[in-house]
């Protein structure tokens, strides 16, 4: 289900970049990764979407319209249980997710890689007909559970979520196209890859 049909960022007035200085609008599909050099404006963007801030503009479809549509968001910088408040959790689809109240004590005795897995795989594994955006989810997640978070992101997919993703996941970005804020361009994630190898 594609929510967001279109979003347009006009460069010389999108805050917290100085690689983005044109406008630049981007075709939505259901799975969105937004890649590029650090500063260019992927933490900007995905923090104005889940706000639906004046910044940019969303064209969005006639059923987003219709019905509204619940969201999810997840930013590994700010979202760690380990080292934020312990009673910190979240909602998918109106159902407590990830650590839960009091969980991030017993995170305590897991590994960054595990708490996360259980606070972002296993949500993905039960989302459906909602907006996924998640800030760098890949960070401190093993080969294996990069694997199984793709895995996770197609399932949702087929449940009806639309996915908008800031990542630096080699296996993500070379599993699906992505859209280079730092070229103001959309192309095929490989073909990213071997520009940013030149």
């Amino acid at each position: 289900m594609i929510y967001i049909e279109k979003i347009n960022i006009v460069g010389n007035s999108y805050p917290g970049s100085h690689i983005l200085n044109k406008n630049f609008e981007i075709v939505c599909s259901e799975i969105n990764l937004l890649v590029g050099d650090q500063g260019c404006g992927k933490s900007t963007l995905l923090s104005l979407l889940q706000k639906n801030h004046s910044d940019i503009k969303l064209q969005l479809s006639k059923h987003t319209m219709k019905s509204g549509v619940d969201s999810f968001y997840f930013n590994s910088e700010y979202d760690n249980p380990r080292i934020t408040d312990p009673e910190m959790y979240t909602t998918l689809n109106g159902e407590s997710k990830g650590i839960g109240i009091g969980g991030a004590l017993n995170s305590r005795f897991q590994s960054h890689g595990e708490v996360l897995e259980t606070f972002i795989i296993n949500p993905l594994l039960k989302a459906k007909d909602c907006v996924v955006i998640l800030d760098e989810p890949e960070s401190g997640l093993s080969i294996t559970n990069q694997f199984k978070m793709i895995d996770a992101i197609n399932k949702a997919v087929k449940n009806n979520c639309q996915f908008f993703i800031a990542t630096h996941c080699y296996p993500l970005i070379e599993s699906f196209n992505v859209i280079s804020l730092e070229h103001s361009e959309q192309m095929k994630g490989v073909d990213f890859i071997n520009k940013v190898k030149k």
